[in-house]
């Protein structure tokens, strides 16, 4: 009878849930593309399956299809965590600061504008979704509360530098939800074809005018 070495069974274990991390991260990663480039109605558990490269079986573990949509939504607006921290988007201009305020705005302003851009698409499967699935529709009502919540947080920020007063908080996040939202940029690409490059000049003129004059918001 042989034994396992000391820490074989904890590695074993280990090794498992990196496999099964790499399998979900597969399969979000397919939902993302299909519902990019499909919707949502067209997106079916097998074709994400056939696109990850895994069963139907394991997609459907994976969750239903309007879970797959939330988790394909949030890991593409994420994008690449290491320059658009996960902690939010004041935080991204606070870190910023150092190189000028002018090229934090810059530089927030082109990260969030291709986050926007690159999650287009599942943002309008989203919608469409959820017209038709009330479960949709709680987690997209999530999805945009999440939006708002990083609006208020980046207006609030700016009120604690003292660059916007403290009563035009509320204001300013309405101000953002006009000029950086989904809905806009795919009316700009639909009307003017807009590209992403062409989105983020807009957003960083927008919100540079805005900042400076805070009192004009609303």
């Amino acid at each position: 009878m042989t034994r396992d070495a000391p820490g074989g069974g904890s590695t074993r274990l280990s090794s498992r849930a990196a496999s099964a991390q790499r399998t979900q991260t597969a399969i979000v990663k397919a939902a993302a593309v299909l519902f990019d480039e499909y919707g949502y109605g067209a997106t079916t558990l097998r074709g994400i399956a056939e696109k990850a490269g895994v069963s139907a079986e394991t997609v459907g573990l994976a969750g239903p299809k309007r879970r797959l949509l939330r988790a394909a939504f949030d890991m593409a607006f994420a994008g690449n965590r290491a320059s658009f921290p996960a902690s939010g988007e004041p935080a991204y201009i606070a870190m910023t600061q150092a190189r000028g305020f002018e090229a934090a705005i810059r530089e927030y302003s082109r990260l969030l504008a291709h986050a926007i851009a690159r999650t287009a698409g599942i943002w309008a499967a989203f919608q469409a979704a959820a017209d038709v699935d009330p479960q949709a529709a709680i987690l997209f009502e999530e999805v945009r509360h999440v939006r708002r919540s990083e609006f208020h947080r980046t207006a609030q920020w700016l009120s604690d530098q003292g660059i916007v007063a403290e009563e035009r908080v509320a204001a300013l996040v309405q101000e953002f939800f006009l000029i950086a939202s989904h809905e806009v940029y795919l009316l700009l690409r639909a009307e003017f074809g807009y590209t992403p490059e062409m989105f983020a000049s807009h957003l960083e003129e927008r919100v540079t005018r805005l900042l400076a004059d805070p009192g004009r918001a609303l």
